[in-house]
């Protein structure tokens, strides 16, 4: 079972069909509580790219969420796991680094007021940073944030038409 409907997330899949030999579906998620998780060895090489921003949903779970087993975070783009723990705490986020991981000290109010964050110029850091500062308190400006344009060229486009 995927770690985001462990948590109790409400996500449906439909219309699941392949494009390109990808497998792609149309999903469909609603408001739920989440609770937090353990995510071990065995789950992240599934969800390696993810991690970034699973760190984010697990903010606002309730509990203590851990992420093992991640090492291979600190060898991508940039330092994946100092990265996201750096920005998260200047965003008032509970957030431990561990050598392969994370602890996240869920139900955290993402709250403070005009915070730069830095993107490490990381495709998925910007992503997530951006996202997060959609739910954060103030303005939030996240530096070097064009590099999305590595993996996914329309994402602020996309991103403020959900927002909408």
């Amino acid at each position: 079972m995927h770690p985001l409907l462990q948590m109790g997330a409400n996500i449906t899949l439909t219309n699941l069909r392949e494009v390109s030999n990808e497998p792609v579906c149309d999903i469909n998620v609603k408001y739920s509580k989440l609770k937090a998780i353990n995510v071990s060895s065995d789950i992240v090489p599934r969800m390696v790219d993810e991690i970034p921003v699973f760190v984010l949903v697990a903010t606002q779970a309730e509990g203590i969420t851990r992420i093992s087993g991640a090492k291979e975070l600190r060898l991508k783009e940039s330092d994946r796991i100092f990265a996201i723990a750096s920005q998260f705490k200047k965003l008032g986020v509970q957030v431990e680094s561990l050598e392969d991981g994370f602890i996240i000290n869920g139900s955290s109010s993402l709250h403070l007021t005009g915070t730069l964050l830095d993107s490490f110029e990381d495709h998925r850091v910007a992503m997530t940073l951006a996202i997060a500062s959609l739910i954060a308190r103030g303005e939030t400006i996240v530096k070097d944030s064009n590099c999305v344009n590595t993996s996914f060229p329309g994402f602020y486009e996309v991103l403020k038409n959900i927002c909408k």
